[in-house]
């Protein structure tokens, strides 16, 4: 039994550094060839779960504790794997990234239960892993304005967001050219109220608060107004989810929770008042998990350095 668990642990060891000497080159190549990102982060996926599920199997091998130890990593696993997609409702083309969660959780629950010693390494690498898989999932494109993911606007202009109002300053004010985000202040809308929205007529059933978006509150609070009477044309004013407050740049900025990331993808040749950019913004959820990892993986690397060294310099002659 021993003989066959030694063989089996060799075998495993073995193909998880045949399948790292091959990851290696494939994360050097994302670096260095981003035109194919796509398809380097197709291969990549498949093959880091792997490597995560053969990483986090060794320590069952390599202790007597591989039953009971196992089955409790492997359902630790699946009940967080479970609660992500039962949240995120993960559409099939991201099923690979929810492999690549399971394997990672599965790894780090595996070395913490069977052997947690000088494991902070494989820990913090677990924790990088699953942390990037939920940053990229949770990803929120909150420049979406009409279906459309890009937003357009003139320097100088304040134009509406769901969530905010940004501004493009005209060059030579304070904030240079940055994007500056302005706090969302909801509309105060009274029962009775008529509001217009794509040549639609909707009535408010009871008094409330706007929300980003109007379809939000369409089953809440709204009624519609299919044939509307020359009054309710006259009284209907269009709809709007709030008014400009405050500048919250920099709250946004320096959120631990969430980080923003705008890329300004196009922009007017001609610098003139008028000029013309399209900005795509991204909100990041739980960042700080990839960096607790990172932070996890440098204190393991340091714990194993002083280990060794203690070790080394107490051993008799």
């Amino acid at each position: 039994m021993q003989k066959g668990r030694d063989t089996l642990f060799e075998l495993t060891f073995f193909l998880r550094n045949a399948l790292l000497l091959f990851a290696i080159p494939t994360a050097v190549s994302l670096i260095l060839f981003p035109q194919f990102e796509d398809v380097l982060i197709r291969l990549g996926i498949p093959l880091l779960s792997l490597l995560m599920f053969l990483t986090g199997t060794l320590p069952l091998l390599k202790t007597g504790k591989a039953f009971g130890g196992g089955i409790l990593a492997f359902t630790i696993s699946l009940c967080l794997t479970g609660l992500l997609q039962h949240y995120m409702r993960l559409d099939p083309h991201e099923y690979p990234q929810l492999a690549l969660f399971c394997a990672a959780v599965y790894t780090g629950s595996a070395y913490a239960v069977i052997q947690p010693k000088g494991t902070l390494v494989f820990i913090g690498i677990a924790t990088v892993c699953a942390g990037s898989v939920y940053v990229d999932i949770s990803k929120e494109v909150i420049s979406r304005t009409n279906g459309n993911d890009t937003l357009y606007l003139v320097k100088g202009d304040t134009v509406k967001m769901e969530s905010y109002f940004i501004c493009s300053p005209l060059s030579g004010e304070e904030s240079g050219g940055e994007i500056i985000f302005l706090e969302r202040i909801p509309i105060r809308y009274e029962a009775g109220s008529i509001v217009v929205i794509d040549d639609m007529f909707f009535k408010a059933e009871e008094t409330h608060l706007t929300s980003a978006a109007f379809f939000s509150d369409l089953d809440k609070v709204w009624r519609s107004v299919p044939f509307p009477s020359k009054t309710q044309k006259d009284k209907a004013q269009e709809w709007k989810n709030g008014v400009v407050g405050e500048d919250i740049t920099a709250a946004l900025q320096q959120n631990l929770w969430s980080s923003i990331k705008t890329e300004i993808i196009l922009e007017s040749a001609v610098k003139k008042r008028n000029s013309v950019i399209a900005v795509h913004i991204t909100r990041y959820k739980l960042g700080v998990m990839v960096w607790f990892g990172v932070f996890l993986v440098a204190f393991g690397i340091i714990q194993l350095f002083l280990t060794r060294n203690h070790s080394v310099q107490t051993t008799p002659e």
